[in-house]
């Protein structure tokens, strides 16, 4: 039994454990976003979101009933708009205990400010292999571009629907993304795959995408041979939302052979096409499942939680 809170101050301390930047640079970021705090005025200290003084995952947050209590049953989907808080409110009616609901894919202000946590992309990009300051000439256009493309969303609606519902509601999203991009990391680096075939083979072992293989949606090759050498490999599993399609030029030339990814739009993988980068879509919702599952085992050890699958999420535990 928890209360939402807990629930959400648990997943987001998770998520800064698997952050691919690693928890030093995360503590210079809150540092850095305290000061700047500090430094506001007027309006724009009034509207600020507190949150992020200590939480750097501007779409993973609570988006309603913050005070809830006694927290046992929890409905979690990869998707959660009004016609799933009324499918939810109709099973509450026939007598499923569902205490609280949890959002992969961020809603409301989450979702408003998803652009805030595209920045980590540059140290990944980095990481990789890419110098810094081709990262950021990446990265930064963007963050922008996904910034003005949100303004104009309603992002009330779904968190109208929780509050006029009484179903208090969060989301995780990159706290969830960023366990799985490091469970995948740590599974190549382990079984370092030789060529494609070898890398495909090894995602088939892991249920998520066992379970996305049963409904036709299992992991694929999007460009590239099965027998091509992966050589170096790098994984586009968090930070947000997808980069625009010239990095695959830079990625190219920085010396990265394969892209594992969730999903890669038309635009993008013929890019990488073009630049004879091999990119294997690993799944989305399989991928999502699969992020949120490393989360939830963790929060299970500590509040017993109760688990009901909607919208798009399969339940492994390991």
């Amino acid at each position: 039994m928890a209360t939402l809170r807990e629930l959400y101050e648990f997943s987001t301390k998770e998520g800064i454990k698997e952050d691919p930047r690693g928890e030093e640079e995360i503590k210079r970021i809150l540092e850095e976003t305290k000061e700047r705090y500090g430094e506001l005025k007027g309006y724009q200290k009034e509207y600020f979101n507190k949150e992020k003084l200590q939480n750097p995952f501007a779409d993973s947050i609570i988006l309603n009933g913050g005070d809830a209590k006694n927290i046992e049953a929890v409905a979690i989907g990869i998707d959660i708009e009004t016609q799933e808080m009324l499918l939810i409110d109709r099973l509450r009616q026939k007598g499923t205990k569902i205490d609280a609901v949890i959002t992969h894919h961020p809603e409301g202000r989450a979702l408003a400010e998803l652009h805030q946590v595209m920045d980590m992309q540059i140290r990944i990009l980095h990481k990789a292999g890419v110098s810094i300051s081709q990262a950021e000439a990446i990265v930064r256009p963007r963050v922008d571009e996904v910034r003005r493309g949100l303004h104009p969303f309603n992002h009330t609606r779904s968190i109208d629907a929780a509050r006029l519902l009484n179903i208090p509601f969060m989301s995780m999203h990159t706290v969830a993304d960023n366990h799985v991009h490091q469970f995948l990391q740590k599974l190549m680096d382990k079984e370092k795959p030789r060529t494609i075939k070898n890398l495909v083979d090894i995602l088939y072992k892991i249920p998520e995408y066992q379970w996305a293989a049963s409904h036709g949606m299992g992991p694929t090759i999007f460009t590239g041979n099965p027998d091509n050498e992966c050589g170096k490999i790098t994984f586009d599993m968090t930070g947000g939302t997808e980069l625009d399609k010239t990095r695959m030029k830079t990625m190219a030339e920085s010396g990265i052979n394969t892209i594992v990814a969730m999903h890669m739009s038309k635009d993008q993988y013929e890019e990488a096409k073009s630049h004879n980068i091999n990119v294997i879509a690993a799944g989305h919702m399989s991928s999502d499942s699969l992020g949120m599952n490393l989360v939830l085992d963790k929060m299970d050890k500590k509040f017993k939680l109760k688990v009901i699958e909607v919208s798009g999420f399969k339940r492994v535990k390991r």
